[in-house]
């Protein structure tokens, strides 16, 4: 796996694992998903607010550089939803 500066692991790991899901995906799914392709990759107490914390920061620098996200979210009934963004690629 080539790994772009611009994309952290766990950014690589998520897009992975939409890409796997063909579907917009909640952040447990996505956390679940992640853990069992790479167990050490989100290890801390709280891994879901973790990678939301990490993907919000990444999606606000992108937006702040003039740069399409990476992630759509999609809010349904309280939830937020993540899916991939088809032209930032």
């Amino acid at each position: 796996m080539a790994w772009n500066r611009s994309i952290s692991k766990n950014e690589q790991l998520m897009i992975s694992v939409l890409e796997t899901a063909g579907q917009s995906l909640n952040m447990s799914e996505i956390v679940k998903a992640i853990a069992k392709k790479d167990k050490s990759a989100l290890s801390g107490k709280t891994p879901e607010k973790s990678l939301y914390s990490i993907i919000y920061r990444r999606e606000k620098r992108r937006k702040e550089q003039g740069q399409p996200p990476l992630f759509l979210v999609i809010k349904r009934g309280g939830t937020q939803y993540y899916q991939l963004n088809k032209e930032a690629k």
